[in-house]
């Protein structure tokens, strides 16, 4: 089976690239799949993230930090493509970094994870471009923005998702990951919040968004 290749990016820190990508892909891992993470930030949070596991307990996936590869990540991805049934690249916040469009040109889906606040929501306009000119190249790519750290039940998380639904291009996703502890208590035993005592909502939330990809992708 040849890899399905997902990137997870935006422009703006702090949006929860790291968080998406690594309970994406632990919970593919715990399915049962072959699975590899690509570490593009130069800060290596998912590099850090992973090594917190224990010898007992790994991470449910594979971790490589390409991240000095840049604009050129994409080579290794296509040499790795039939070792793994899925690879998840986490790429870094940063404007003009070459990585996310690097990782697209080799990526079946790019989730786009977007909290639900006014700066957030104008900082994805500049990722919403470079989705677009990834597409113009790799007409395959599907992208999707991924609500993510949304406090329910508040005016202004309805408010700012109703906006940003009204895009037809880039569609959201149905699924989202709330604001919750479980999300942040996870890193300390690298682990995904599977792992976390009573985050049952936190794992419903991950799990939805794993189904809904995988019907994306056909897999």
């Amino acid at each position: 089976m040849v890899a399905k290749v997902i990137t997870v990016f935006n422009q703006k820190g702090g949006c929860g690239k790291t968080t998406v990508s690594m309970q994406f892909a632990g919970a593919l891992g715990l399915r049962g799949h072959r699975v590899l993470v690509v570490d593009m930030d130069e800060q290596g949070t998912a590099t850090r993230w992973a090594s917190q596991a224990s010898d007992e307990a790994p991470f449910p996936a594979a971790l490589s930090n390409l991240a000095a590869m840049g604009g050129k990540m994409h080579r290794e991805i296509r040499s790795q493509i039939d070792n793994y049934d899925f690879i998840v690249i986490d790429c870094p916040p940063a404007v003009h970094s070459p990585s996310p469009s690097s990782a697209m040109l080799v990526s079946d889906l790019a989730l786009i994870p977007v909290v639900p606040a006014p700066a957030d929501m104008w900082a994805v306009v500049a990722a919403k471009q470079l989705a677009a000119n990834a597409q113009a190249t790799n007409e395959a790519l599907k992208v999707r923005l991924v609500p993510n750290m949304v406090q329910k039940n508040t005016t202004l998380a309805r408010d700012t998702l109703d906006v940003l639904s009204e895009d037809t291009e880039i569609p959201l996703t149905v699924s989202r990951l709330g604001s919750r502890a479980a999300y942040r208590e996870c890193q300390l035993i690298g682990a995904t919040v599977h792992k976390v005592p009573r985050a049952r909502d936190a794992i419903n939330e991950v799990e939805a968004l794993v189904d809904e990809a995988l019907a994306l992708l056909n897999s």
